[in-house]
């Protein structure tokens, strides 16, 4: 071993075997959306942020609308907010219906409660603060690069 780390590494831990793979391929470049598939990713966002702003107080919101990402990729996105002081009980209620729709969905609660559930074409990121009683719910469809005559439904 000529590299100082792990000579020093195997110096100290002779029963433990080194491997040190290659690199990763880079990944395939996304395949071109077409306008059809925009517009599925547009819905399916779209009605997610529906379903959960019916089960919110009084929500205010940011979206949906269509947003650039990483040079010409776009995704869907849309932002929720609640001012409530029983926020805890609202994701709560919102995981156990996500996951009675089959949604890979999870609520943590430590310093404060974060909900999240995804499909493949969209993501839940969902936060509630007792001290502040702010409820914020995030939803995100996939990125995805739309192909040059698609643009138009990005409108």
């Amino acid at each position: 071993m000529t590299d100082p780390f792990f000579a020093a590494l195997r110096a100290r831990r002779p029963d433990v075997d080194l491997v040190i793979l290659p690199p990763a391929d880079p990944p395939e470049p996304s395949p071109e959306a077409t306008a059809d598939e925009l517009s599925r990713s547009a819905e399916a966002v779209d009605a997610t942020v529906a379903a959960i702003a019916a089960r919110l107080p009084e929500p205010t919101g940011d979206g949906p609308r269509w947003e650039t990402y990483d040079h010409d990729n776009v995704r869907r996105w849309a932002q929720l907010e609640a001012r409530t002081t029983d926020g805890g009980t609202t994701l709560e209620g919102l995981d156990q219906a996500f996951r009675d729709a089959r949604w890979r969905s999870s609520l943590a609660v430590k310093a404060f409660h974060r909900w999240t559930a995804s499909q493949p074409e969209v993501q839940i990121v969902g936060t509630w603060s007792a001290s502040h009683h702010a409820l914020v719910v995030t939803v995100t469809g996939r990125v995805l690069h739309p192909a040059p005559g698609a643009r138009e439904v990005l409108t």
